[in-house]
């Protein structure tokens, strides 16, 4: 059972001051049980919670609200919630999906992208590199970000990129850790996409992006399996 001094040693959560509380809460969260600083069957206690983060209960409910649609909690009867047990077959599916639909975005981008768009996509891959030759993996995963997201926002399919960024929700967040202790959360060579993506081949682009998303899916479920995150 999780209770106030465990949550004590919990790392510190960053400063959560955003428009959307709730959303950093959940994120917090998500980030303690891919990590492994909580574990199933776990007791979150809304109460607890809000007063380790100095918060008002409500974005700590609501952020377990979004946790339990997303299957990282499970409410018990006069329990409240409960950390859910992950498993990997179920990880690497919901990579799977986000592969798929990230795999359709770069098809219909190909056909949309605009010359300043593959000039930013270079850009990003070059700084993604540049911070990955200094161990600035925070850097590094903020580039991957931005080189995704212009990719999903070019290929401008709002349900697509909505789909997108629920199941990249899957992918740990790795809040606070050092170099040596944060994995990839995908391989950072997009070269092969951005190429197809600027000669307009959509099903080169498609079939890049799948494979990158797939390798990034079996490297990152390796590393949480070595951290022993799954059963």
């Amino acid at each position: 059972m999780l209770v106030r001094p465990e949550l004590d040693a919990l790392p510190e959560a960053p400063s959560m001051g955003g428009a959307k509380v709730s959303t950093e809460v959940r994120d917090y969260i998500q980030h303690l049980i891919m990590t492994g600083r909580l574990s199933a069957g776990d007791r979150l206690r809304v109460e607890h919670l809000a007063d380790h983060l100095d918060l008002s209960v409500t974005p700590v409910r609501e952020a377990l609200v979004e946790l339990f649609a997303d299957g990282f909690v499970q409410r018990r009867p006069r329990r409240g919630y409960e950390v859910a047990r992950l498993t990997r077959s179920g990880f690497e599916d919901r990579i799977l999906v986000l592969a798929m639909v990230t795999g359709e975005l770069a098809a219909r981008a190909a056909g949309r992208i605009t010359a300043d768009e593959t000039a930013r996509l270079r850009e990003l891959q070059q700084e993604l590199t540049a911070h990955e030759d200094d161990n600035d993996r925070v850097g590094a995963e903020r580039s991957a970000h931005h080189l995704h997201r212009t990719v999903n926002l070019a290929a401008d399919s709002p349900e697509l990129a909505w789909t997108a960024a629920r199941f990249a929700r899957y992918v740990p967040r790795y809040i606070g850790l050092e170099w040596t202790d944060r994995p990839k959360t995908c391989t950072y060579e997009h070269g092969s996409i951005i190429a197809a993506l600027e000669s307009g081949d959509a099903e080169g682009a498609r079939a890049a992006m799948f494979e990158h998303l797939t390798q990034s899916r079996d490297m990152l479920s390796e590393d949480l399996a070595r951290s022993g995150l799954w059963d």
